[in-house]
């Protein structure tokens, strides 16, 4: 299971600020992706400065991985599918006679 949060980086002493101190992220940053267990541990490298689909999806399944967890095929299609949009696709229009 996935649940997107939102930290905000500009607060002072509150729940967001304890959240980027634990994390190690500085305040005024760009946005991360973080991919933990129910006890908070990263599962995978902090994810930064690519916010595609390609990289959402693959930091999921990478997630999912790491947790000893089955990547859903919905998943790896998506995955898939933005990987190659991501390094390049062409269209090829084959006929037959």
């Amino acid at each position: 299971m996935f649940i997107p949060i939102a930290i905000y980086n500009n607060t002072k002493g509150d729940a967001d600020a304890a959240v980027l101190a634990r994390y190690d992220e500085p305040a005024w940053n760009y946005q991360v992706l973080r991919v933990v267990n129910a006890n908070g541990a990263n599962l995978i490298p902090r994810v930064a400065k690519d916010w595609t689909t390609a990289a959402f999806a693959g930091a999921m399944m990478d997630g999912l991985t790491a947790a000893k967890l089955k990547v859903p095929t919905w998943l790896a299609l998506i995955g898939a599918e933005e990987l190659a949009k991501k390094r390049g696709v062409e269209t090829a229009i084959f006929g037959m006679a």
